[in-house]
């Protein structure tokens, strides 16, 4: 049973994740929560929103095994992903099903085999949230994942199998867990 205390902490975190929400401009958004709450006492206050939140993960869920890109966008657009022209989803990538619409992938972008976005993360003790911007005509490589708060720079790739944990500079190519830029010499075969 919760107290009044933790109730206008929980109120408190849920206005705080509204007003992240409308600044498109904001860093990731840390919240610390104790025993007495969890993030779902915040993301979920009652039932209509768990159910809406089931709907959208499906939603997520199918998208990812269609194997054709350009329904994936379709699917992808209605949950409120921004996606610009020509951008290729690979079968079997995974967009965080919580907060698709923080995620923003720009024009002639490719995302890889496998690849997964995560706008969100969970502690014992926080909870984090964050846009994800892949830039115009950046390749994110099979199997790769992308933390929350990151931006991939225009052009950029993101090599196969890696952890992108910060952003990834304008025509940079990284790879490794975690990511790291290669500076030219370590051989582009």
């Amino acid at each position: 049973m919760s107290s009044q205390q933790d109730n206008q902490r929980v109120e408190k975190d849920r206005c705080l994740v509204r007003q992240w929400m409308s600044d498109p401009s904001a860093e990731p958004l840390v919240i610390q929560y104790g025993r007495s709450y969890k993030p779902r006492d915040v993301l979920w206050p009652g039932w209509a929103s768990i159910i809406r939140q089931n709907l959208r993960s499906l939603l997520v869920l199918i998208a990812g095994v269609i194997p054709l890109s350009s329904c994936k966008v379709v699917i992808y657009r209605l949950l409120g992903m921004k996606i610009g022209k020509g951008v290729f989803i690979s079968p079997h990538v995974m967009i965080d099903p919580l907060y698709p619409e923080l995620i923003t992938l720009q024009d002639e972008c490719v995302l890889g085999v496998g690849c997964r976005l995560f706008t969100h993360e969970v502690t014992a003790t926080n909870f984090r949230l964050g846009r994800i911007t892949v830039g115009a005509d950046s390749v994110v490589g099979a199997y790769s994942t992308i933390r929350s708060g990151v931006t991939i720079g225009e052009g950029a790739t993101v090599g196969f199998d890696s952890f992108v944990n910060r952003d990834v500079p304008r025509g940079a190519t990284v790879v490794g867990i975690p990511a790291r830029v290669l500076d030219g010499r370590e051989g582009a075969d």
